[in-house]
């Protein structure tokens, strides 16, 4: 195809315009080629691609309605036959390229909503992946409390059994200790043979009771600590549950903010893809009122 530039010799080249880029894809649709920005820049012989682009996304986007007005392309009853041929070759050419782009947008529009179909999908399907796995761990915390209430009712029944043997033996140790006072004074006429044995066992009857209450200050002591451990260990527990409920309820939240997300797009891509084809039908209709008038 051979290239022609607008651009006037001897002239200061000016900055490119709507204009000139409309007329240089009007002049390349007419000559069969589809208008991009690096062809535009070629048909006009300047410009950057920042500079095109817009103009050209414009003259897409009022391309359909140009085809929709019998006029946009026409020429003047007056003008040689061959301008009329080149006329309705431009015509024809704008009206094969719109069907192209709405083709293309549809497809592309279809896809897309596909997609997010399936995103949509999978979304959901993570969400209730997550709600059972939170109910399960809410069953497991129940579990765990009535666990933890349960130990420390054992616990306390262990305490209380271990203070109940302590006051036995504090009980059995008084009663011995009368009795052996009142052997004492019975044989305080006895030889002191027999003097030294009683003291003897009394000072054996102290050490036993000195080494009982010790026994039983120690065993309050580990029980006291016991207890003290599991409860430590049981706020621990439901210190880590909690912490583990609120992230995921976190993260099912942004699996429920994602699927609304998804479906408020799917709607957006519903409503441009009957724009798209409502466009699509529009060329059809304005060929057949030109026929019509014709």
């Amino acid at each position: 195809m051979r290239t022609t530039h607008l651009n006037h010799p001897g002239k200061t080249p000016r900055g490119i315009t709507e204009q000139d880029v409309w007329a240089a894809a009007d002049a390349l649709l007419l000559a069969g080629a589809r208008p991009t920005i690096e062809r535009v820049r070629m048909q006009i012989g300047r410009g950057s691609p920042n500079t095109v682009s817009p103009h050209l996304e414009s003259w897409f986007a009022r391309l359909g309605s140009r085809i929709a007005d019998p006029l946009a392309f026409s020429a003047p009853p007056d003008v040689p036959e061959p301008v009329m041929q080149a006329a309705r070759h431009f015509w024809e050419s704008a009206l094969a390229l719109a069907r192209g782009e709405a083709d293309v947008r549809a497809r592309a529009a279809e896809a897309e909503r596909d997609a997010a179909v399936s995103e949509a999908r999978s979304l959901r399907s993570r969400a209730e992946t997550a709600e059972a796995t939170l109910q399960a761990l809410r069953l497991a915390a129940a579990g765990a409390e009535a666990a933890h209430a349960e130990r420390a009712e054992a616990s306390q029944r262990e305490i209380d059994r271990l203070v109940g043997e302590q006051a036995a033996i504090a009980a059995r140790l008084t009663t011995q200790d009368e009795t052996h006072r009142a052997d004492l004074a019975a044989a305080v006429d006895r030889a002191v043979q027999a003097e030294r044995r009683a003291a003897a066992d009394m000072d054996r009857e102290r050490q036993a009771r000195a080494r009982a209450e010790q026994l039983a200050r120690e065993t309050r002591q580990q029980a006291d600590q016991a207890l003290a451990d599991e409860r430590a260990r049981a706020q621990a527990e439901r210190v880590a549950q909690v912490q583990s409920y609120s992230r995921l309820e976190a993260q099912a939240q942004v699996l429920r903010d994602r699927v609304g997300q998804m479906e408020a797009d799917m709607r957006r891509v519903r409503l441009r893809d009957r724009s798209d084809k409502s466009r699509a039908v529009a060329s059809p209709l304005a060929r057949m009122r030109e026929r019509g008038r014709g």
